[in-house]
Formats: structure tokens, sequence, C-alpha cells
């Protein structure tokens, strides 16, 4: 008894250092922990208009269901290679042949969730005390991931007033004798916006001089509207460096079976393998059917989806335009508006104001870097008929702010 009550006495009655520094040092995220509340206060019986999540709004194809379904039929339970099964590795590894004329072989290929995927391939490459350079602003993963590989998180801001473009010199301003690897997203989230074919040729080289690692985070890649998908990995001299990182979630309605795949050198799989080994060991072969019938049938629907998000976008941010102290650039690609407010308060107070007065639920700029205060990104993954009722709400609540 007196060995717990001097335990206590060393660590607090909350047992607070039980826990390792790496994980109290990481914040919840954000775009999760605002859909929870938001879940919460719809089950009180508020009516909340959410536009949080990176979630298409549309139901998985029914030709990818009957596949798993089937799959679970003929006994497909068990274990599969950690690698993943051929049959879909294969396809991976044609479909990055024909759509992103990327070099790429089976062996080159491994499945796993995406987002496990980009978290697989930090702890792969990144020592303690290396640093990592990623866009602000960036997904709200990227930085805790990079933390958690006790690495340090090195954002570089893009410019909302140049269409949010990373410029490569910002980049050569942040590297010095740590940096470790490069992470870019295209399309981005939250900004919609586009790495262009010149700027990831001027990234290869700064990888190149500084022998960095580049990882690929390409799951919207399906999703750009008027330009065409540019993926890094298939430039001269870039493959053997860069890690392509994709996925179902985004493209086929796919967010809740967890599953993706990572293409990179095939030492690299090996390296990532062990991780996928002693961590999931694989996905469940029935998740990886369906997801083989998704590449093999899945074109038309991915082009019907598309087409709905365009039309959304086209007609939601002329309305975000329309409100006062509101402006948006028109998004290139993946499915949210990333908005300025200027209305005199940070982002994470206006979306708080805006879920509890206008009952309209809002991802915070901030959530995804310093350079994201003062916006708020609004997912288009929604009806026409929710988002015109959101931008509403939201200009009705800003005419009051106003006054």
């Amino acid at each position: 008894m007196w060995q717990l009550f001097l335990y206590k006495l060393r660590v607090g009655a909350s047992g607070a250092d039980m826990f390792s520094k790496r994980i109290r040092n990481v914040q919840p995220s954000g775009t999760v922990m605002l859909s929870n509340k938001v879940k919460r206060l719809m089950d009180q019986g508020l009516d909340i208009l959410s536009f949080t999540l990176g979630e298409p709004d549309f139901s998985t194809p029914p030709h990818i269901i009957e596949a798993a379904k089937e799959a679970l039929d003929r006994g497909m339970t068990h274990y599969t290679s950690s690698l993943g099964m051929t049959e879909l590795r294969e396809a991976i590894a044609r479909t990055e042949k024909q759509m992103n004329s990327m070099d790429c072989a089976t062996e080159n290929v491994i499945v796993l969730p995406t987002k496990m995927a980009i978290y697989m391939a930090i702890q792969t490459f990144i020592n303690p005390g290396d640093q990592v350079i990623y866009q602000n602003p960036g997904w709200v993963s990227y930085g805790p991931m990079i933390t958690l590989a006790k690495g340090t998180p090195v954002p570089v801001k893009m410019r909302y007033d140049s269409g949010w473009i990373w410029d490569p010199q910002d980049i050569r301003d942040h590297i010095t004798e740590k940096t470790r690897a490069i992470i870019l997203n295209t399309p981005s989230n939250p900004t919609g916006s586009l790495i262009s074919r010149d700027t990831q040729k001027e990234i290869v080289e700064i990888a190149t001089e500084h022998d960095l690692t580049i990882i690929a985070d390409e799951v919207y890649e399906n999703l750009v509207y008027e330009e065409e998908h540019s993926s890094i990995g298939s430039l001269p001299d870039a493959f053997e460096r860069t890690v392509t990182v994709s996925g179902f979630s985004k493209s086929y309605a796919m967010t809740g079976w967890r599953i993706g795949w990572m293409v990179a050198s095939k030492e690299t799989i090996k390296m990532v393998n062990k991780l996928q080994q002693h961590s999931l060991t694989c996905l469940p072969p029935f998740v990886q059917m369906g997801a083989l019938a998704a590449l093999e049938n899945g074109s038309s629907c991915i082009d019907d989806m598309k087409e709905e998000f365009r039309k959304r976008r086209d007609m939601l941010i002329p309305l975000l335009n329309e409100i006062d102290g509101v402006s948006c650039e028109m998004p290139k690609g993946a499915f949210y508006a990333f908005f300025k407010m200027d209305t005199g308060f940070k982002s994470m107070d206006m979306a708080e104001m805006l879920l509890y007065k206008a009952h309209v639920a809002l991802t915070p700029g901030s959530a995804f870097g310093s350079a994201g205060d003062g916006f708020m990104r609004m997912s288009y993954a929604a009806s026409r008929e929710n988002l015109r009722e959101g931008a509403k709400r939201i200009a009705e609540f800003i005419a009051v702010l106003r006054k």
C-alpha cells in the first residue's frame, strides 16, 4: 500500500506520467474533434448543417459492395499477404502506369490504409531530430505524424493572394542540414490548389540536391476539374526517392473501408512492410476484393461523382463571394472551399460562433496551420440544398455580426 502512496505522490493522482511524452505532445485532430462535437449537438436534436469532414456524401457504388459480399460468401475472411493481395497490387501498378505514367511494377506496391501509409512513410524515413517540410496550410495530421516519429515539423507557408501557390524558393529557404523529407499534397487539403508540373520539377531538383525523400499525398488525384493531375513520382530521376500515396476513400466514396496504397522503390516497400507486419498485419481480403472491383470497373462512377462535385463547387463559390467580408478562390481540385473571412475574429472563434449561433459547422483554417487563420474550410461533399442553406446561414450571421 505504501508503494502505491509514494507512486501517487511522485506522478500525481491522475497518473499522467504513465503516458509517453510524444503522445502528450500531440494535439487531437481538429477536424475529427469538431466532427465529434457536431455529432453530440445533432444527438441533442439541433438542426446542424455540417461541412466539416472530407467525406463524400455518396454511397459506395453497388458493384464494389457486391464484390466484397461475394468475397465474404466465399469465405475470404482470413489473413492475406502483408503486402496485399497480388491481383490488387497488380491492378494498382497498372493504374499508376496508365493514369500517372509511373514506372511501377507489382513489387513497388503495398496495400494499406492511405492515412497509415503516410504515417508509415514518415516512420520509415525520419530519425529523431530530422526536419520534414510540408505545406502551410496543410492537412491536419502531417505535423502530429512527424512529431510521433520524434521529427521536427517545418510548415512552409503558401500564399492566398497567389492562389495558394507553393513557392520552391520558400522551400529552399527552410532547408537545413537536418532536413530529411518534403511532403507535398496535390490537390491540396484544405485549399484545393494544385502543385504545377514546373513546381514539381523544381522540388525534385531540391530533393536531389539535398538528398531528400519526397512523400506525395495524392489521395484527391481523381478530383481535379479544369486541369490534369500531375504525379511527381513520374518525373525523371524522381521515382526512387518518392513515396506516392493514394487510395479509394475520396474517389470511390469508400471512407469507411480504410484502404489505399503506397507506391515506392522496392527497398522502401520492404522497409514499410516490416511496419505493416508488426502493426496491421494485412487488410481484410473482402475489403481488398471490393477495392479490386473499384479499379477494374469504377471509372464511370468516379466521373459521375466528380461531375457532381464540380457542379456544387460552381454553385457554392459565387454564393460565398457574395457575402460581405468573404472571399474565396475557385479551388482546382478536391472538394473544399477555403475562404477568407474579414470579421476581425480568429477562425476558431468564428467556427464556434457559427456552430452555436447559426448551426453551421465549418472547420477553422487555423486547424491546418498558422497560414490558415482567418480562413474557414467548407466541404462541398454535401447536397446542393444543404450548401445553399449553409451559405445563407453564414451570410445572415455575418450581417448580424457586422451591425
